[in-house]
Parts: structure tokens; C-alpha cells; sequence
């Protein structure tokens, strides 16, 4: 068996091998496939490897970049994704070997920072890899328009109210650890990603607080409005917590959801202190957030780090 870097030829299997893992059509990854990668944003900086048995992609796995910003400054960070290993090839250990390969020096693939959001599945085999799980997200909800919302279509209220997610530039505080918001960053995700997004900004003594936002339903008549991604230009808790109040203003005059949720790292006592004086309830659901690298390595306070569920791949 061989670990290395992907190259063109191995494309049809990749995409085969993603499409038996998740049910698709035959080809049916493919468009995501380059919009994902193959996108001018992604295409040069994403790392993907893949295991070989002669001439047979036996498992994939890949780190792409993921513009983590540090005292206002980006560092070389990718977010670690798409792991699969062909069923036949399961258990004999190519998902850690995939893992590692990053990290030996005849890879020639330098990092600051790794980043990933495992499902269960894979919680404990990175856990063995030694990366670090300094935090999980935490869930919270509020209740917004049971009744109403069963008799409604929000997510079309929404779009008519706040019109189309447009691009947007803007610079979080240096004292929070994010993911980079810029029109550029924007048009890559945009270009791959499918479903109901909205944006909001909320303004206050020229400071700003973005807030990405996303619908979806659950058991078919539960109509979830979720807090992806949330930008603020100053770490102020006066100004989190009138941003968060006035979004839901403006979004229960705008559509009936049944409920607003957002996923935060608990240990900052400024999205806690958002979330709690805004209403919002914790409930017993959680994201794995794990890390690895130098950076990783150096942190000793991870509270100032905003990651959130919209920073997911999947978002």
C-alpha cells in the first residue's frame, strides 16, 4: 500500500469512491468534486492524498485551505475533510497512515494549522492521531413561532424580506481567532454550497456584526433557522449582545421559523453571555472541534476562538 499525493489520473476513482460511500448517482460527486477543489481559491493550496494499491485508490483524504485569521493576520491553516476508505480496505489501518502523511518531511506540506468538525465515527481514531479536542461547539435554541411557522413557508418570508446573500468583506476583531470573512473567501464557498442562506449585519457606533444564517426542517414540520457564522468587528459584549437581540427582532418580523439555533464554542464568555441574555437555552447536542500543529501545540486559552458551524465544510 502507498500514501501519497493525488494526481489527476486517480479523479474517476476518487469520485466512484465518493459516490459509494454517500449513495449517489455514478458521477454524481463530480460537479462538487470541482467546484469544491477545482475552484480558483481552493485549486493550488488544498492538499489531497490518497492510498494506492498499485494502481487502485484504496482511500482519500484531504486538507483544504481554510483561512484561519490570528491577531489579524492569516495563517497557513486547512481544514481536514472528505476522509473515506474503501470498505474492502477498511481496518487495516490506511485511514492513520492517510492522517500522517502530512506530517513526515518527505511530504513537503508545510501548515501553521489544522483544523477539523469529525463525526463520531472518526472522533477517536484523530484522538489516537493526537490531535487535540480543546473545545466542542454547543447548541443553543430558542423558540421563535411554533404555531405560526406550521402554517407558513419562512424560508421564502425570509428571502423576499432580506433579498439574496451577497458577498461581503469584513475584518473580525484581532482578539478573536476566526476564519477569514472576504468577498473572496465568499465566492468559493458560494460556488459549491446549495440551500437557503441569508445574511445579516447589524450596526452600532461603526462597528458591525455579521451573521450568516441558513434554513432548514426537521421531521418535516420543524422549521430551523440556524446562526452559522457570526463577525464582529469589536469584541465588546454590549455589542454581541444588542447584534443577537436585534437579529431576532428582525427575523421574527421578517418569517415564522419555528426556532433559531447556534452552535458556539462555550468557553467564550462573550458568545455564552450573547446567547444567555438573549434567551437561547443549552440543549444536549454537540460538534467535535479538534486541531493539530504548531499553533495548536502553543495555545493555552482557546476562549477567544469563534469557530462555528457555518466554518464546517458542509455548511
Amino acid at each position: 500500500m502507498t500514501i501519497q499525493k493525488y494526481e489527476d489520473w486517480m479523479r474517476p476513482q476518487v469520485v466512484e469512491l465518493f459516490d459509494l460511500e454517500y449513495g449517489t448517482d455514478k458521477g454524481g460527486f463530480e460537479t462538487l468534486f470541482q467546484n469544491f477543489y477545482e475552484h480558483p481559491f481552493q485549486q493550488k493550496q488544498c492538499i489531497r492524498i490518497v492510498s494506492l494499491d498499485g494502481e487502485i485508490v484504496s482511500g482519500f483524504q484531504s486538507f483544504f485551505y481554510w483561512p484561519v485569521t490570528i491577531d489579524g493576520k492569516q495563517v497557513l491553516s486547512y481544514q481536514s475533510g472528505n476522509s473515506l476508505v474503501h470498505p474492502q480496505y477498511r481496518g487495516k489501518g490506511i485511514f492513520a497512515k492517510l492522517l500522517n502523511y502530512i506530517h513526515q518531511p518527505e511530504s513537503g506540506l508545510p501548515h501553521d494549522l489544522l483544523i477539523g468538525f469529525p463525526v463520531e465515527a472518526s472522533y477517536n481514531s484523530f484522538i489516537r492521531n493526537k490531535w487535540l479536542n480543546p473545545f466542542n461547539l454547543q447548541w443553543y435554541v430558542k423558540v421563535l413561532s411554533p404555531v405560526s411557522s406550521f402554517f407558513s413557508n419562512p424560508e421564502v418570508q425570509l428571502k423576499k424580506k432580506w433579498g439574496e446573500r451577497k458577498k461581503v468583506s469584513l475584518a473580525s476583531s484581532n482578539k478573536i481567532v476566526s476564519v477569514e470573512q472576504s468577498a473572496e473567501y465568499d465566492a468559493y464557498r458560494f460556488a459549491y454550497e446549495s440551500g437557503d442562506y441569508y445574511r445579516y449585519t447589524f450596526e452600532q457606533n461603526g462597528e458591525k456584526v455579521l451573521f450568516e444564517l441558513k434554513a432548514q426542517r426537521r421531521k418535516k414540520y420543524i422549521k430551523e433557522l440556524i446562526i452559522g457564522k457570526m463577525v464582529a468587528s469589536k469584541l465588546d459584549q454590549s455589542l454581541i449582545n444588542e447584534a443577537i437581540k436585534s437579529l431576532i427582532k428582525e427575523v421574527k418580523s421578517s418569517a415564522n421559523f419555528t426556532m433559531l439555533s447556534f452552535a458556539i464554542n462555550p468557553l467564550s464568555p462573550h458568545l455564552t453571555g450573547g446567547v444567555e441574555a438573549n434567551g437561547f437555552k443549552k440543549i444536549d447536542k454537540k460538534i467535535y472541534f479538534i486541531s493539530k500543529g504548531p499553533i495548536a501545540d502553543k495555545t493555552t486559552d482557546w476562549s477567544n476562538w469563534w469557530m462555528f458551524r457555518g466554518d464546517i465544510d458542509t455548511w
